[in-house]
């Protein structure tokens, strides 16, 4: 028998979501589809959720390779490694905002044989918060929970002797709901820094530098959804399907 676990689990370093493993295929029978068609009233767009700006301050100690006379100029890079959205669920208008990143900086500098030398560096940053929205995040059916636990809405039928349920005999509603993703884009981007300089030998020349940054992100925040336009029948077909889904997932 094989063993189901240990893998598909994002461990070993994945940078990407695996697919979920199988153990088995199984043989199925099934049989031919059951297909209703709404009447459609508006269209799918990107709607932009809100423009923010985020900023954060950032100390970093950076060791120079060899002793230094002097700073002839720093290139600065900013770089997010995260800009993740997810929604507050108790208020559509707001969101929690995950964002890190680095700051990569190509210092060049003169070293004690005169020679203009180059070091490059990544100073990291983080910061999380709560953001304010001017249009609200939208669910497709109206609640963004999904149920994949068969435990939670599980039918059962009373066992023979009449004192228990049968325990061989049962079935369940499980549900997903695939909710747009809120994406998050850098528009620009400032760096304000000061730099100390430290750590001087006897004949004037430095080797460390402490930076304080003032670093400022200009972001997008936005999400693909469903603006709605009535049609001929008064109503829309996201209004319609979603009435469907909570009918037969019990739901109201």
């Amino acid at each position: 028998m094989k063993n189901n676990t240990g893998h598909g689990c994002g461990c070993n370093d994945h940078k990407a979501c695996p697919p979920m493993p199988a153990g088995h295929e199984v043989k199925s029978k099934s049989t031919g589809c059951d297909i209703d068609t709404f009447l459609i009233g508006g269209t799918e767009e990107t709607v932009v959720l809100a423009d923010v700006t985020v900023e954060t301050l950032v100390e970093a100690d950076i060791h120079l390779p060899t002793f230094a006379t002097d700073i002839k100029n720093i290139r600065k890079n900013v770089h997010l490694t995260q800009c993740k959205a997810t929604p507050d669920f108790s208020d559509p208008f707001r969101v929690k905002l995950f964002v890190e990143g680095f700051v990569h900086k190509n210092i060049q500098f003169v070293d004690g044989g005169s020679c203009v030398r180059d070091f490059s560096v990544n100073v990291p940053f983080r910061c999380f918060d709560f953001v304010d929205l001017i249009n609200p995040v939208a669910f497709p059916f109206g609640d963004p929970f999904s149920s994949k636990d068969s435990g939670n809405l599980e039918i059962r039928e009373i066992s023979k002797d009449g004192m228990s349920a049968d325990r061989c005999n049962f079935g369940s509603i499980t549900f997903e709901i695939n909710n747009e993703p809120i994406k998050c884009k850098l528009l620009a981007s400032q760096v304000d820094q000061w730099d100390i300089l430290s750590d001087f030998d006897n004949w004037g020349r430095f080797n460390k530098i402490t930076e304080k940054m003032n670093v400022v992100l200009f972001l997008k925040l936005s999400q693909k959804q469903q603006v709605a336009e009535p049609s001929p029948n008064g109503s829309t077909g996201a209004e319609a399907m979603a009435a469907k889904f909570k009918k037969i997932t019990r739901r109201r």
